[in-house]
């Protein structure tokens, strides 16, 4: 017996970063005097710690810290509001349909407007216009291509987010232990404040 199963409601999505922050929300220099570190011969250390750090936020609050550009790709066009993930929302590039060639149809920006006030931020079409539609390809057949992250400058993040960082760091680094989730300190520094539900 075949039970039908409902379609996601956000259009079965799958999203990726693009193109990565060119900088980091901390710096070594701050992590070091966060944490007492004396010296400069574990900076590149430190580099790649903050961040790992900086990554598994982002994935903990479902937020972009700083801006980089995310690729959205969807089995179908869920509807008239599309929220994007990883909040907040900078702008949107391009919405274009693919076919089973990957050749690329661009959605008309005359369609829509893009709400960036809103958190997270959302795609809305205009009333009286036909949604994205695509009979050409069955699975990801609907790319999403926007920009998100508080900025591109370290000061654009907020200061708890980046003290619940250095905190995060400074325990990684004592502790020489990863830990993928933060520890208790800043889950209680950002839990209600800046975490968001999956979108």
């Amino acid at each position: 017996m075949i039970i039908p199963a409902a379609l996601d409601k956000y259009g079965d999505r799958r999203w990726s970063v693009t193109t990565t922050p060119i900088i980091e929300p901390i710096t070594v220099e701050e992590l070091k005097l966060y944490a007492k570190i004396d010296g400069s011969t574990e900076d590149d250390l430190l580099d790649i710690l903050i961040s790992a750090v900086r990554g598994a936020m982002e994935r903990y609050l479902g937020r972009a810290l700083l801006e980089q550009t995310i690729t959205l790709t969807m089995d179908f066009w869920p509807g008239w509001v599309i929220y994007l993930p990883m909040p907040p929302l900078i702008s949107v590039t391009s919405i274009v349909t693919l076919d089973e060639d990957n050749t690329a149809t661009t959605y008309s920006s005359d369609n829509y407007y893009v709400d960036v006030i809103t958190d997270p931020g959302r795609i809305v079409l205009k009333q009286s216009v036909t949604a994205p539609n695509n009979t050409s390809r069955y699975y990801g057949g609907y790319r999403i291509i926007y920009k998100a992250g508080y900025g591109g400058d370290a000061e654009d993040v907020p200061k708890a987010i980046k003290q619940a960082m250095l905190i995060w760091c400074s325990i990684i680094y004592e502790t020489r232990t990863f830990m993928e989730e933060p520890p208790s300190e800043v889950v209680s520094m950002l839990e209600y404040s800046y975490r968001i539900p999956n979108i």
